[in-house]
C-alpha cells in the first residue's frame, strides 16, 4: 500500500509545472523565487519533513512578483499565514500539518502562482505516521488522554511548544515544567530550590521479574540524608534511619539511630561523602569495614567496627509493631488503654499481607489506642491505604465510599470511587479477610516526608468522623496520584507514571495540597521551650535520635509527644517536672554530642500514590 501511495504522488508531482517562461537575472532562477534557510530539491523546491504529531511549519523566500499560496486538494495541510504577498526578499509562510492518524506516511504539495506565470510547486511536504521514539510517542499519547492537565497539555502541542527530541525524564522535564502554574501539584521543591515532577518515566532490565515480592541486593541501610559533623571537626557522619530486617546489615549489629563514622579505614569527609553515602545506600562495593558510634560513656564515645557483605534481602515496609508498655516513673501511665505502636515506611503493596498480619496482632492484644508513624512514609498504593483505613474502623463500614479519585473529564477511563474492604485477593489462590480495630482515635507522626498515600488515609479516616490526630511537623501536600503502566521494548522495560487523578472524599471537602498542618506542631514549640535539650531534639525532628531504636517512646520525641497525647497531656507541659516527663538517659540527649547539618543530599522521589496495571484493569472490569 505504502508503495501505490508514493506512485500516486509521483505522478500528481509531475503534473506541476515551471513558474516562469523565461528565467530572469535577478537569482531568483526560471521559477521566480528561491528557498531561504531551508533544505531544496535539485529544483530548487523546499524538502519540509515532520513527524506524525500536529505541526507549524514556516517557510521563507524571496520571490520576484506578487504571488499567491495554496495546498489544494490536501485537507491535513492548510496556511496559517502568509498566504499572499508581494514581490521582494524574506517572504514568511505558515503552514500548519494536521495530525497524522492514518498510520501511514503521506506526502503533500504547496503550489505558488507568481505573477502570471503558471502555477507551479514551491514545496513537498512529507509527515511520518511516527516518531522516532517509540516510547515518546507512548507517554506523549498517554499525557494527551490521562493527565489531570490534558487540557493545558494538548494546547501546548497544538502551539508546536513540545520538544519530542528530548527523551525519557527530560522529555516530561522539558514539557510538563514549562506548562507554568497549571500543574504545579505535579512536584515538590527539591533541596536546590528547583521544582521536581511526581509524573516520572522508570527504565529496568525487561528480563527481571515484575510482578510478586521481590528481593533486592544491598546491605539494608536506610540512610538519613542530612549529613551531620560535630563541632571541632572536620569530618562527616552518615547517621542511620533504619536498618531491614534479615539484611546483611541487620545481622551483623547496626542499628536505628547508628553514626557511621568510617569506611574501610577512611574517614567521611567533604571530598567523598557523595561517594561513600550512595555506595552504602544502594550498594555495589561488595564486602565493607563499616566503623559506626554506638554510644557516650564519660563524656567518651564507643565506636565499633563491622564487616558487612552485600546480601538478598525484603525491604518491608512495617519497621516496627508493638505493643507499648507504660512507665509510670516517668510520668507515662497507661491505666486500662492498651496503646499500639506501628511505624510504616511505605504503602508497599507486594507486603500487604504483612500489614494485615501486623493488624491482626494488634487486634489479638485488645488496642484501644494506636500510633500509626508515618514520619518517613512518602506513600504509595492506593489499595495499600484503603486496607489500612478499612483495618481501622468497624465492620460496618465495609461498602462506604472511602475516596473518589477524579479524572480529567476528557479521560475515557472515568472516575473510580474506592469503597471500604473486608478482604483481600493476595493472589489468585489466597485471599485474607481483614481485622477491624473500632478505633475511634488514632494519633498519627508526620513530617514533610509524609505524603500521598499516608495523607489519603489521614484525610479518609477524618472523613469518616475519627479523631486522626497529627503530632509532629507538616506533611509534604500531594493529594494527587499516577496511573502506573509499563512497556518492554527490546531488553528494557518503561515504567510510566503521569499524574491523572485527585483524591476527594465524600462530605469533606478540605484543600490539602499545601500538607496537612500537625495539630502538635514541633516546628512552632521548639521556639517555645525553655529547655534546650528538648528544643534541640525538635529542632532536629524528624532525624531519629542518637542510638535510640524504633519503639522507645522515652527516647523518641515523636513517639513520646504522640503517647503523651493518647493519654491527655504533652511532654511539652512546662508547668510540670521536665525531667519526669521524659527521657531516661541524659547522655543520650540531642545536647550531649553537638551536631550541625552540613548537607541535604538530594533525596530521591517516592512513587507517591499509584493504581498498578492490573488494578487499573480490576477497576475497569467492575465498571462494565
Amino acid at each position: 500500500m505504502p508503495i501505490m501511495v508514493a506512485a500516486a504522488m509521483a505522478l500528481s508531482l509531475a503534473g506541476v509545472c515551471s513558474c516562469a517562461e523565461d528565467e530572469a537575472d535577478d537569482g531568483l532562477g526560471e521559477n521566480g523565487f528561491k528557498i531561504v534557510g531551508t533544505s531544496t530539491n535539485s529544483d530548487g523546491t523546499a524538502v519540509v519533513s515532520c513527524d506524525r504529531r500536529k505541526n507549524s511549519v514556516s517557510l521563507i523566500f524571496n520571490v520576484r512578483d506578487s504571488y499567491i499560496v495554496t495546498v489544494d486538494g490536501y485537507d491535513w495541510l492548510s496556511i496559517a499565514s502568509g498566504e499572499t504577498g508581494e514581490a521582494g526578499n524574506s517572504r514568511s509562510l505558515k503552514i500548519n500539518v494536521a495530525e497524522n492518524k492514518s498510520g501511514e506516511m503521506r506526502f503533500g504539495v504547496v503550489s505558488i502562482l507568481i505573477g502570471k506565470n503558471k502555477e507551479c510547486k514551491l514545496a513537498t511536504v512529507t509527515q511520518t505516521a511516527s516518531t522516532s521514539n517509540a516510547i515518546v510517542d507512548w507517554m506523549d499519547e498517554r499525557l494527551s488522554k490521562e493527565y489531570y492537565w490534558l487540557t493545558e497539555y494538548n494546547k501546548m502541542r497544538d502551539e508546536g511548544k513540545i520538544d519530542y527530541s528530548l527523551t525519557g525524564q527530560k522529555f516530561l522535564d522539558g514539557a510538563l515544567l514549562n506548562m507554568g502554574t497549571v500543574n504545579l501539584d505535579d512536584g515538590y521543591i527539591g533541596n536546590d530550590g528547583k521544582r521536581r515532577l511526581f509524573t516520572y518515566i522508570h527504565e529496568s532490565s525487561a528480563t527481571k521479574a515484575i510482578e510478586g515480592t521481590q528481593k533486592v541486593s544491598g546491605y539494608g541501610f536506610e540512610m538519613c540524608y542530612t549529613i551531620i559533623s560535630f563541632q571541632n571537626s572536620s569530618n562527616y557522619a552518615f547517621l542511620l534511619e533504619h536498618v531491614y530486617p534479615g539484611s546483611p546489615a541487620d545481622m551483623v549489629g547496626f542499628k536505628r539511630g547508628d553514626l557511621i563514622t568510617m569506611i574501610n579505614n577512611s574517614a567521611i569527609n567533604g571530598s567523598n561523602y557523595e561517594n561513600l553515602f550512595n555506595m552504602l545506600q544502594f550498594g555495589g562495593n561488595g564486602a565493607i569495614s563499616v566503623t559506626k558510634r554506638t554510644g557516650v560513656v564519660d563524656d567518651k564515645e564507643v565506636t565499633a567496627t563491622l564487616d558487612v557483605a552485600m546480601g538478598e534481602y525484603y525491604q518491608t515496609p512495617i519497621a516496627c509493631n508493638m505493643i507499648l508498655k507504660e512507665n509510670a516513673e516517668y510520668g507515662f501511665e497507661f491505666g486500662d488503654k492498651k496503646i499500639g505502636y506501628i511505624s510504616y515506611l511505605s504503602f508497599d503493596g507486594d507486603f500487604d499481607d504483612e500489614l494485615i498480619y501486623a493488624m491482626k496482632d494488634m487486634e489479638r492484644a485488645g488496642v484501644t489506642d494506636l500510633i500509626i508513624d508515618l514520619r518517613t512514609n512518602g506513600g504509595g498504593s492506593v489499595y495499600s491505604s484503603v486496607y489500612f483505613a478499612s483495618m481501622l474502623l468497624p465492620e460496618s463500614y465495609v461498602g462506604k465510599n472511602m475516596v473518589t479519585l477524579k479524572r480529567h473529564k476528557d479521560n475515557l477511563n472515568g472516575d473510580d470511587v474506592i469503597p471500604f474492604v473486608n478482604e483481600v485477593q493476595l493472589s489468585k489462590t489466597e485471599t485474607l479477610t481483614l481485622p477491624h480495630l473500632n478505633l475511634s482515635k488514632v494519633c498519627f507522626i508526620t513530617s514533610d516526608d509524609t505524603a500521598s498515600a499516608s495523607e489519603m488515609l489521614i484525610m479518609a479516616l477524618r472523613a469518616q468522623g475519627v479523631e486522626a490526630t497529627t503530632v509532629g511537623t507538616q506533611s509534604l501536600g500531594k493529594d494527587c496520584g499516577m496511573d502506573v503502566m509499563a512497556v518492554v521494548q527490546g531488553s528494557t522495560r518503561y515504567e510510566f507514571a503521569p499524574i491523572t487523578f485527585m483524591n476527594l472524599f465524600e462530605g469533606y471537602d478540605v484543600d490539602f495540597s499545601d500538607g496537612i498542618p500537625a495539630d502538635r506542631d514541633f516546628s512552632v514549640l521548639k521556639d517555645q521551650l525553655k529547655d534546650e535539650d528538648m528544643a534541640n531534639a525538635l529542632d532536629w525532628y524528624p532525624l531519629p535520635e542518637l542510638y535510640v531504636s524504633w519503639g522507645d517512646y522515652l527516647s523518641d520525641i515523636g513517639l513520646g509527644e504522640a503517647v503523651a497525647n493518647i493519654l491527655g497531656g504533652s511532654i511539652f507541659d512546662t508547668s510540670a517536672e521536665e525531667s519526669k516527663l521524659w527521657r531516661k538517659q541524659p547522655a543520650t540527649r540531642a545536647s550531649a554530642v553537638k551536631k550541625q547539618r552540613v548537607v541535604e543530599m538530594e533525596k530521591p522521589a517516592k512513587m507517591g500514590m499509584y493504581l498498578m496495571e492490573h488494578e487499573l484493569e480490576m477497576l475497569r472490569e467492575k465498571k462494565k
